[in-house]
């Protein structure tokens, strides 16, 4: 019988240590080249572009939510378009 680094088993036993680091490993590098893709192609996480909303689009989404009236809505737009 041979004794060694390997005996001729079916797996050596540091097999059982990385067998799973390298299915966590595989594991991360298939999803970060799945978000990568995605962002190649603009399909995935993405920033707004002017960093934030301006005051008139706050302004319309709070008219379409029905948190002002039609009044309320075109002073305000008035104002904001004036500055």
């Amino acid at each position: 019988m041979m004794y060694g680094w390997w005996d001729g088993s079916s797996a050596p036993w540091y097999g059982m240590i990385f067998g799973p680091v390298m299915m966590i490993v595989f594991i991360v590098l298939t999803v970060l080249i799945i978000a990568w893709a995605l962002r190649a192609f603009g399909l995935g996480w993405q920033s707004d572009s002017q960093g934030g909303s301006t005051p008139l689009d706050t302004l319309k989404h709070r008219f379409a939510r029905g948190e002002i009236d039609r009044a309320e809505y075109d002073e305000r737009k008035k104002l904001l378009s004036d500055s």
